[in-house]
């Protein structure tokens, strides 16, 4: 969990006008963060950035070219980006600090959501990549660790890119993670077959389900889905603020953990634990005539339903299956099916979300509920590891913290007795310094349990172990 610790003996103590007040750990980000105060005392994140930014004119002109774009981002749904300088040879860039939990600490501590609270989810989540996009932005690593929820006002879309798109990083791969992090929202784990859609309101399963299977070049826009989720009578002008203030619904009133918004210049890999060793008026948008073509390109066509899935029997089976989609949701845009949502759709067909279910298969003993941490050694590496787990749920949280790294990840169970729990670990963030694999955990006491992580395959033999205690 993102969280205040002290400025460490080498940290600079300003940047620019604002002064460091600490860092910020446990937000997945290639760059240090830290908790800065401007001249009048409000509190921002800074994020310090690597590269060549400062080195040269031509790189100088570059980093306050793009970072001027990203202080275009519309202030819906997305953290604002409020300032960037040089301060020497270190480019900063300052953004909005939002206290509050990510929806990937939520969903493990709190549970899944449902009904009008996972369609405000999805709409916000929308309108924040809508809002990058519009800019002329990417994400690039969009998933559940990316989405704080404050305890007031609408979900917000953080750590986005000031960079353009390129490469893997585009937003069609934005949208394709939209959809994986809704679905994530409703089940507590990736997509992991065609019954995860039926836990999706009626109207929102349709766009998720074209995002998940469209190819890339064929998948609808944040624009055109926030639209279709809003319904036919949203603002043509005006649809970033109409989808904030839908989003508003999804506020959780809920005690709230430090995390920070942050656009920054950092690598754009899919995201993904240890391989071990941005409100105001809206800008002007699209003209008419251009945001109508957007639309009817990203809804043309009749709607042609992928053949149904098979529904897998046995526990054993879904657990490999489960394991092999936590894998896709980590690499990223591999297309399964092709589609289209209905051009000009009003209304989805009427279809009947099933009451919401528990799900088969094993979940978290009491014994093991709580957020338990503490020092993990593999070889010569030490580092600090924190995982959330709630009671009788079938899916938790992992964060690896080191001295220049943070991971975080996705477990989900496999099998678990009164004592002993294993995990399946499914990287979300930090996929260049941590792997997937198998985390196993056992009760050493009522406040203490070991823990041993074996990455995949075993056969690179990259295992950790530690004792972790209840906080």
């Amino acid at each position: 969990m993102p969280h205040h610790v002290p400025l460490r003996a080498g940290d600079p103590r300003r940047v620019g006008r604002y002064r460091l007040t600490g860092r910020l750990a446990g937000l997945p980000s290639d760059d240090p963060l830290f908790i800065g105060a401007t001249p009048d005392g409000a509190a921002v994140a800074i994020a310090l950035l690597g590269g060549d930014w400062a080195r040269g004119g031509a790189a100088r002109d570059r980093f306050a070219a793009e970072a001027a774009v990203a202080k275009r981002v519309a202030p819906f749904c997305a953290a604002r980006v409020l300032d960037a300088g040089l301060d020497g040879d270190v480019a900063y860039l300052v953004s909005e600090y939002i206290p509050g939990q990510s929806l990937l600490e939520s969903v493990a501590e709190t549970g899944v959501r449902r009904g009008p609270e996972l369609e405000a989810l999805a709409i916000g989540m929308a309108t924040g990549l809508a809002a990058v996009h519009q800019a002329g932005l990417v994400h690039g690593s969009f998933g559940p660790q990316y989405l704080i929820l404050p305890a007031e006002g609408p979900p917000r879309v953080v750590e986005y890119g000031i960079t353009p798109p390129y490469g893997s990083a585009t937003p069609s791969a934005d949208m394709l993670a939209w959809a994986q992090t809704v679905v994530f929202a409703a089940t507590g784990h990736p997509p992991a077959g065609h019954g995860d859609l039926e836990f999706l309101p009626g109207r929102t399963r349709e766009p998720v389900q074209q995002c998940l299977q469209l190819d890339s070049l064929e998948r609808p826009a944040a624009r055109a889905v926030l639209q279709f989720l809003l319904g036919d009578g949203s603002p043509a002008a005006g649809l970033l603020a109409a989808g904030s203030r839908r989003a508003a619904g999804s506020a959780l009133a809920q005690p709230a953990s430090e995390s920070a918004a942050m656009g920054t210049a950092r690598d754009r890999d899919a995201p993904a634990v240890p391989r071990h060793s941005a409100g105001g008026a809206e800008p002007s948008e699209q003209d008419p005539a251009q945001r109508r073509g957007t639309r009817n390109r990203a809804l043309r066509a009749s709607r042609r339903r992928s053949a149904a899935w098979a529904i897998v029997g046995g526990a054993a089976v879904v657990v490999v299956l489960l394991a092999l989609l936590i894998v896709h949701l980590v690499q990223g845009d591999h297309a399964t099916g092709h589609g289209n949502l209905a051009a000009n759709t009003g209304r989805p067909t009427a279809t009947t979300s099933p009451a919401a279910s528990s799900s088969a298969g094993p979940t978290t003993p009491a014994a093991f509920g709580g957020t338990w941490s503490g020092p993990v050694t593999e070889a010569s590496a030490t580092f600090t590891v924190k995982i959330t787990l709630t009671a009788s749920q079938s899916s938790g949280a992992i964060v690896y913290t080191g001295t220049d790294f943070t991971c975080s990840g996705v477990l989900s169970l496999i099998s678990a007795t009164q004592t002993t729990m294993t995990m399946s670990q499914g990287i979300v963030a930090g996929r260049s310094t941590c792997s997937n694999g198998t985390v196993t955990v056992s009760l050493s006491s009522a406040n203490s349990i070991s823990f041993n992580f074996q990455s995949q395959p075993a056969t690179t033999s990259t295992q950790a172990t530690g004792t972790l205690t209840r906080s």
